[in-house]
């Protein structure tokens, strides 16, 4: 095996010295629950990512990729760490087919520059919003979709092709220019939500949507869970199109105040309709949802700008990248179930469990069933903290599991998430080690940091 020294060289030879770096700050900068790799490596083309991966396989270093770093709180602790691969530099646009709503880009290209590129043409990619610097590569690995996604799809939907390179050097396509490019296995969809255990992605082809002429969220108050779920239900059975269809627990409401105009007190809810597309639709669609609400008890409604909807969901996000930058005693859980579960499951986020100081606060997208759940730790309980999350978790997963629900943690302080298990037992599990011993069978890639084994 290559001496440590030996490999640096190696890769100031492969992509320059100025681009490899062993310096405290870029460690540290770099580093996943305090732990830092040896070495920061930023290659300039996919061509040296593929070579650089390739190394790593071949002499046995364990490899963490980088786009922007927005995701980085995902997935547990790496159990081995030798080189972060940044792909910053690799922003390229490979083409933008105007006429057929489709982008070919490099993985580091980060979401806002796609928005500045599309939204000329009257075209974006509906997996966040203007602002958002999580990379095309990110987003694609981590699975993260857009608040619209009840609408225009998550990445599953709207990923066509990916490039990747493997540990034994090949680099590989999958996926094409079109929706229909695939006979047989999917292959596009092995690396969605795999944190680059299968492989390093360089390369995405994703399918864009329209840009809507109107776009507008209409919040309406509601006394209980119960009558919101109604609500919810009704909506979704309705001949509407919403994009998003989310539920604000009341804390979550106050702490946006600037956003949402009303302070509420539990057990009321906020539901949230976003409408996109033609002026005309868009007016129709607040007047009937307007309506059904009224039909199941809903206390006031107001209409949104668009624009409050990625202010809010920047918002989210941003509870996710506070409890992973610092030591602040939060945890974030993301739950899914299928929609008629939404209120059982909220419910149960009702009981505050003992090492809480506060009730559990949530968000849930009442379209998909996903419930975002952020937890403020009791500080008195640290030393037994890890344990008592870790059966709290045991029991929420067993009750979601018995309706093929599921409970991932999203963010935690480094010391508690290394003694949990982030994933639980997930479905295909075993299915997805054999992917891993056959596309990386020297466990090189983000080593520990997907499901067990992985």
């Amino acid at each position: 095996m290559m001496t440590f020294e030996a490999l640096r060289r190696h890769l100031a030879g492969l992509v320059g010295s100025d681009n490899v770096w062993a310096d405290d700050a870029r460690l540290v900068a770099h580093a996943i629950d305090r732990r830092q790799p040896r070495v920061v490596v930023q290659p300039e083309t996919t061509a040296q990512a593929a070579d650089i991966v390739a190394l790593a396989g071949s002499e046995r270093f364990a490899v963490v990729p980088w786009g922007q770093g927005t995701q980085m709180h995902l997935g547990q602790t790496p159990e081995r760490y030798d080189l972060a691969l940044s792909l910053a530099k690799l922003t390229r646009v490979v083409d933008y087919d105007v006429a057929n709503l489709t982008l070919i880009a490099e993985a580091g290209l980060p979401l806002c520059e796609v928005y500045r590129l599309t939204t000329p043409c009257q075209q974006f990619l509906p997996l966040g919003y203007a602002g958002t610097t999580a990379s095309l590569g990110g987003l694609l690995v981590t699975n993260t979709s857009g608040v619209k996604r009840w609408r225009y799809g998550s990445v599953r939907d709207l990923v066509l092709g990916v490039r990747v390179a493997l540990p034994d050097g090949a680099l590989a396509h999958f996926g094409g220019r079109v929706v229909k490019n695939v006979a047989g296995y999917d292959m596009n969809k092995l690396f969605i939500g795999s944190l680059g255990a299968f492989g390093v992605v360089l390369e995405t082809t994703y399918r864009l949507a329209a840009l809507p002429e109107d776009d507008c969220v209409l919040a309406v108050l509601f006394p209980t869970l119960a009558q919101v779920t109604a609500a919810a239900a009704a909506l979704r059975a309705a001949p509407l199109l919403p994009s998003a269809l989310l539920l604000l627990h009341a804390d979550v409401v106050n702490d946006w105040h600037a956003v949402l105009p009303w302070t509420v007190q539990p057990p009321q809810v906020v539901l949230l309709l976003n409408y996109d597309g033609i002026r005309e639709a868009v007016a129709r669609q607040l007047r009937d949802s307007r309506a059904l609400c009224q039909t199941h008890g809903s206390l006031a409604d107001t209409t949104l700008a668009g624009t409050v909807l990625p202010t809010l969901w920047a918002l989210r996000e941003g509870w996710c990248h506070a409890a992973s930058a610092t030591a602040l005693p939060w945890l974030h859980v993301r739950l899914g179930v299928v929609p008629t579960r939404l209120e059982a499951t909220v419910a149960h986020l009702a009981q505050t469990p003992t090492f809480c100081q506060q009730p559990i606060s949530w968000v849930a997208d009442a379209g998909h069933g996903q419930i975002w759940a952020r937890l403020a730790l009791q500080p008195s309980l640290s030393d037994d903290l890890g344990q008592a999350v870790q059966d709290w978790l045991h029991t929420l997963r067993t009750q979601l599991r018995a309706h093929h629900g599921y409970a991932v943690v999203e963010a935690a302080p480094a010391t508690l998430r290394q003694q949990l298990d982030v994933w639980g037992n997930p479905p295909g599990a075993q299915l997805l080690s054999l992917y891993k011993q056959y596309f990386d069978p020297y466990a090189v890639l983000n080593p520990g940091r997907y499901v067990a084994g992985l």
